[in-house]
């Protein structure tokens, strides 16, 4: 009769008819005996022939599982695997009700199936409170026989009416990976010789798993050593840091981690701002929480330490999340993952990877932190190999481009120092050009003073001599002279206070000014200056002075400043016109303002009123407003002009109401520096 538990018309299925048939004869044969004197020689001949044939059974079962074995080894893919494995237990080993389940990560999963009626889509915790006979092979790692489910209780009831069930693991490098599982609807349809084969077959389906692994993991290093080749030739390439930061980032994430942070270090471990941090794979808030939370360069030096060597793989650190020291160290400071422990194999999604990115001297450029791998499994030497090397090259180009930007940053500020130190030659050059302009100037105002001074002393003597003849002239003459005396006596008058005049202005602008300081009210003093300019009736003059404070300054030569600039004014409204003064109080300042409605001044004429010996006008030699700058600026004021063509000028003089005056009541209106410097040197 067929052995329980094998499948009808396999190869198996016929040897044990075969065997059935033979012991059939031998017990025919035992029966018809009339007595039992040959008996005993009758049944150990029958023990041999059926030892014998369960022998050559066993051989060829063998012999089929090493051809399975062979084809296995050759499998393209797990899958392949899986249905070879299936074969083998459904057409050689002859099983009724076969099953192969794989480990993913904590859970167990059928991969495929063979003689149940329904279709099996069986996912099992490995830790679940119901172990079952699968998951109990799983985490003991041995096989489970059991003759009568009933009877065990780590059975967990599934398909109805099973009643013996053999389980053996699939191992590679003493970790199980799967399960092979038979089942049968008969009591003890599987025996110790059941479960060497299934021992056998697991063996071989481990070995191919194994050899598509390494074949897997071959393919990959290959993969990944071209990928870093190329991520290698593109951060050499470029000289910008943030580019081989990137590049450095894309290469990690295409070896398989999907959150990636590099930190460029200083010398004390620290990060200078925020964009020497670059993360890929993680969002802008998460960004900003790492910046926010950075611990200090003592903290990651402690990192690198002793402390955490137990945590080291090769130049890696990985602190498992599972060891209360490492949750309470780093609680605070890392962004926690978005990933469940279920969709990972061994790998916590809060387990922390990094490394430093050291020179060959020994310095650390940056640091490297990798979470989140694809496959979902802890980090070994093995794999982390590729990328340690990478990380070599990674601190190199880093380094490199960091002297990059600091020569780049040095040739930058070089060309700005050239481009300010050029600047800076032009402006001393048109300094130095305006200096000598200014020279001449003074030597020519200095030459003009000193001859001011030799002939004034010289013209004043005849000019008084005929002032005294035209007096006596006119005194002499009396009632006798006519108009035409008159007017020519009245010229020579004219011309000599004339002459006077200009020997006086030249004089007081070469030489030196005393002031005499006074407390007086401004009005009447601009009263006066109306007085002494001869306001023709055609002009309007219109005053606004009256409540402004007293001021402290030198009466006579501020009378005098606000009567050239009065007759300025006249001189521009030869047709008449309306002249405005007006004056106001503003921090410790009076500002008094000469506004007419004359023909103005161009923009050209504007820029040289203020230089001496020049005018417009036919009479006169321009040092009228050389003077009063002169006298303003010596009382700490300021004199301004603004005017616009066809519609008038204004004057504007602005004096302290008290003067700082240093060394007592008198200051002196000096020359020039350059003129009283060429003077020193005559």
């Amino acid at each position: 009769m067929r052995r329980k538990g094998v499948a009808e018309g396999s190869e198996v299925w016929e040897n044990e008819r075969a065997l059935s048939e033979s012991i059939n004869k031998l017990d025919l044969i035992l029966s018809t005996m009339k007595d039992g004197r040959h008996f005993d020689g009758y049944l150990e001949a029958w023990g041999v022939a059926r030892d014998t044939l369960e022998s050559k059974i066993m051989e060829k079962r063998l012999s089929a599982l090493n051809l399975y074995g062979r084809k296995l080894n050759s499998a393209d893919d797990l899958q392949e695997v899986y249905e070879l494995t299936l074969d083998a237990m459904e057409e050689t080993l002859g099983f009724e009700q076969a099953s192969f389940l794989v480990i993913e990560g904590t859970k167990f999963r059928i991969v495929g199936y063979r003689g149940y009626p329904t279709s099996l889509g069986v996912v099992l915790p490995l830790n679940g409170s119901k172990r079952g006979i699968t998951v109990k092979v799983a985490n003991t790692h041995k096989p489970i026989l059991v003759h009568d489910t009933r009877k065990d209780e780590d059975y967990v009831k599934g398909i109805p009416g099973i009643r013996s069930e053999l389980a053996v693991p699939v191992m590679t490098k003493d970790k199980t990976v799967g399960v092979l599982n038979v089942e049968s609807k008969k009591l003890g349809a599987f025996d110790e010789r059941d479960t060497i084969l299934l021992q056998i077959l697991a063996s071989h389906a481990a070995t191919a798993i194994r050899n598509l692994e390494m074949r897997r993991e071959l393919e990959m290093r290959s993969n990944h050593l071209f990928l870093l080749m190329k991520s290698s030739t593109r951060m050499i390439s470029s000289t910008d840091i943030r580019q081989r930061l990137q590049t450095v980032a894309e290469a990690i994430r295409a070896l398989g981690w999907r959150r990636v942070v590099i930190s460029v270090r200083d010398e004390g471990m620290e990060v200078a701002c925020p964009e020497d941090i670059f993360t890929a794979g993680l969002t802008e808030e998460e960004t900003e929480f790492l910046w926010s939370k950075k611990p200090p360069g003592q903290v990651w030096r402690e990192r690198f330490g002793p402390e955490y060597e137990r945590f080291k793989i090769d130049g890696f650190y990985h602190l498992p999340w599972s060891d209360p020291w490492v949750r309470k160290r780093f609680s605070d400071t890392t962004v926690p993952s978005k990933f469940e422990a279920e969709e990972m194999v061994d790998w916590d999604p809060q387990d922390l990877l990094y490394a430093p990115l050291r020179l060959a001297d020994g310095r650390v450029v940056g640091v490297v932190s990798i979470d989140d791998p694809l496959d979902g499994r802890r980090p070994t030497s093995e794999s982390m190999a590729p990328l340690e090397l990478f990380i070599h090259q990674a601190a190199v180009a880093i380094e490199n481009a960091l002297l990059i930007k600091d020569l780049n940053e040095a040739r930058e500020k070089l060309k700005v120092e050239a481009e300010l130190l050029e600047s800076k030659v032009e402006e001393r050059t048109k300094e130095l050009r305006e200096s000598q302009k200014q020279l001449l100037k003074a030597q020519r105002l200095v030459a003009m003073g000193e001859l001011a001074r030799m002939v004034g002393h010289d013209l004043r003597n005849p000019l008084t001599g005929i002032a005294g003849a035209t007096y006596y002239l006119r005194s002499k003459l009396g009632s006798k002279k006519d108009g035409k005396i008159k007017e020519m006596l009245r010229l020579i008058e004219q011309d000599v206070e004339y002459s006077n005049k200009i020997i006086n202005d030249l004089l007081e602008y070469s030489g030196e000014m005393p002031l005499e300081f006074s407390r007086f009210a401004l009005e009447p003093i601009l009263r006066e200056a109306l007085s002494l300019a001869k306001i023709p009736k055609k002009i309007k003059v219109t005053c606004s002075t009256k409540r402004c404070p007293m001021m402290k300054a030198d009466m006579e030569k501020m009378k005098r400043v606000f009567v050239n600039i009065i007759k300025n004014a006249v001189d521009a409204m030869p047709s008449g016109g309306r002249l405005t003064m007006k004056s106001k109080e503003s921090e410790g300042y009076v500002e008094i303002s000469f506004t007419d409605t004359g023909s103005g001044i161009p923009e050209d004429v504007l820029k040289k009123v203020w230089a001496p010996l020049f005018t417009t006008k036919a009479k006169g030699m321009g040092l009228g407003l050389s003077i009063c700058k002169r006298i303003v600026e010596a009382h700490g004021g300021t004199i301004s002009v603004r005017s616009k063509v066809g519609k008038g000028t204004t004057f504007t003089v602005k004096i302290a109401i008290k003067p700082k005056i240093e060394g007592g009541e008198k200051i002196w209106v000096t020359l020039p520096e350059s003129s009283s410097l060429m003077m020193k040197r005559a």
